[in-house]
């Protein structure tokens, strides 16, 4: 028995109603799932009863919407979708919500089918060339998919790939009732703020310069980002944000060593702020390791950090030394490596 659904059809018929018919292996007996509306405070939408796993849902979809379903006991299990209008088919394991499926509704389908289709371009080993696919395919995706909800949900999967004047641009397109959504608000309101360290765009009022600060190296010795930028010597500074125990953040580091020593003589310098708790740990590290750049170490959530928009690591950011403005974003292997081949000839 369906309870508490806080959303009412503004036209009660067929065309607007989504049935949600699930199975999920590993839920015994009887219990409630809960549907919530990820875009909107993590509002109920609405509860249903399961019986051995074995549940369905019928809600209003004239407002889709992003929601995940949280089953009574299973805190850890979660799987989300959207609640658009027509028949979902909801099947997998609650000990495994990634394999969980979902299907049946345009948007969810449209979801299915892109997964299929990044698991493709990520194979692509080089970083540019997968930047390059990936950016062409969700370019097409957003193009073919305007104002819904899953045009919404892409512009946030773009937020680390594409540049934020580009997708506020696409925001402008979002149907009515997705603009008034509390997560909108909030992604809108990031995409702004990462316009100020995000490369300039030509013919934006934009000017992204570089934020200084200061923290203490290896031997506890204060040093400040500006004295780095302005030595003569240096024509390009790229910051590195990360951590020993930041596996992603490990794994480039070997082909960051390759560029340093292509280009440290050219006017190439790295600024790389870790955020280690353990400083013995830190200073092993890049002993071990070999990182023969600047290091030093600041704190996680930092205003620095805070400021630089910095939600994860690794975040990179390449500074020209001559103008102090901010040129690149998130290049790691050979994008920078292309980067530096472009602006050094």
């Amino acid at each position: 028995m369906a309870i508490a659904c806080t959303v009412a059809c503004n036209h009660v018929n067929d065309s607007n109603i989504c049935v949600i018919e699930g199975n999920l292996s590993g839920l015994e007996g009887d219990g409630w799932i809960y549907m919530t509306d990820m875009w909107n405070d993590s509002e109920i939408i609405d509860s249903v009863e399961y019986h051995n796993g074995v549940f369905r849902f019928e809600v209003c979809a004239d407002e889709p919407t992003k929601v995940f379903l949280h089953a009574g006991c299973f805190s850890d299990f979660t799987v989300d979708f959207f609640n658009d209008p027509g028949k979902i088919t909801l099947s997998g394991s609650v000990e495994d919500a990634r394999k969980t499926q979902v299907s049946g509704t345009p948007m969810n389908d449209a979801v299915l089918e892109m997964h299929r289709n990044l698991d493709k371009l990520m194979s692509e080993p080089s970083f540019v060339k997968r930047f390059e696919y990936c950016t062409e395919y969700f370019t097409k995706e957003l193009n073919d998919n305007k104002g819904n909800a899953y045009y919404l949900s892409l512009i946030q999967m773009c937020e680390s790939g594409m540049h934020p004047l580009v997708l506020l641009d696409y925001m402008e397109s979002l149907e009515p009732y997705l603009k008034g959504k509390a997560f909108t608000s909030t992604l809108k309101d990031r995409l702004e703020c990462l316009t100020a360290v995000s490369p300039y765009m030509e013919g934006s009022d934009v000017r992204p310069y570089y934020i200084d600060m200061e923290y203490p190296d290896t031997e506890g010795n204060p040093v400040r980002l500006s004295e780095v930028v302005s030595k003569p010597d240096n024509r390009f500074v790229y910051i590195d944000f990360w951590a020993t125990w930041c596996g992603p953040c490990r794994a480039y580091m070997e082909s960051l060593k390759e560029t340093y020593a292509q280009y440290k003589d050219k006017g190439f310098e790295v600024f790389a702020v870790s955020c280690d708790k353990d400083i013995e740990a830190w200073k092993k590290c890049i002993e071990d390791d070999g990182h023969e750049w600047i290091n030093v170490r600041g704190e996680l959530y930092s205003p620095e950090w805070k400021a630089y928009m910095v939600n994860g690591i690794p975040t990179t950011i390449l500074i020209d030394c001559s103008t102090g403005m901010i040129i690149g974003r998130d290049l790691i292997g050979d994008m920078l490596t292309t980067k530096l081949e472009e602006l050094m000839h």
